[in-house]
């Protein structure tokens, strides 16, 4: 049902089975078999895409969400969200430095959400810079307080990267960097509302380093 909505918000226009099928790298007719039971309890409807030419093939079958259905992935969202917030809230209170970027990015494709892997790489950030000086890390933290900046957590990922560049990087800060184009590309794909909450999480793990 979420892959519906994001394919059909993408272009607005109603999504065929097998365009759900190859984003979620399923068979088609297990997606067709997934949206006919959504169909039937209500959370999408069908259409049939007839061409100009009406002489020529059959019709087409797509799919478009229903209000339910974003209702249902909005609150399913957020509890996922406050999930993902929670555990890694946790891990930067202990300084758990275990965690590994690698475990994340390497989930199946149609689980990479843009907003969990953005989350993900921030917490690794932030395990690395505390072991920075103080004064270095009050500064960070004074220049993402800045007032009318529009983005905090762009901000923030320049900011740690340029303080470690001339620095030894460990490992983990490595593969953090070499994904910062993935990052960046993430950022852009986040809605409004999603941008906010990683903001906020990005202020709210600051009270912890």
């Amino acid at each position: 049902m979420e892959t519906l909505i994001k394919l059909y918000d993408k272009d607005k226009a109603p999504v065929h089975y097998a365009d759900v099928a190859n984003f979620m790298g399923i068979s088609k007719w297990t997606a067709y078999d997934m949206l006919t039971e959504l169909e039937e309890l209500g959370y999408v409807k069908r259409q049939y895409f007839i061409g100009e030419d009406k002489s020529i093939g059959r019709s087409i079958l797509v799919y478009m969400p229903n209000e339910s259905a974003y209702d249902v992935v909005n609150k399913s969202s957020i509890h996922e969200w406050n999930s993902v917030k929670e555990v890694l809230l946790n891990v930067i209170k202990k300084n758990d430095d275990s965690i590994s970027v690698d475990d994340f990015i390497n989930e199946k494709k149609a689980a990479l959400k843009p907003l969990k892997f953005c989350a993900y790489a921030l917490t690794t950030l932030l395990l690395q810079i505390k072991t920075l000086d103080v004064a270095v890390i009050e500064n960070i933290k004074n220049s993402i307080n800045i007032n009318g900046s529009e983005a905090p957590v762009i901000l923030f990922v320049g900011i740690v990267i340029g303080f470690y560049i001339d620095y030894h990087l460990s490992s983990e800060s490595r593969k953090v960097f070499e994904k910062v184009n993935i990052f960046h590309k993430y950022i852009k794909e986040l809605s409004t509302n999603d941008k906010t909450l990683l903001n906020n999480f990005l202020k709210e793990s600051l009270l912890y380093i």
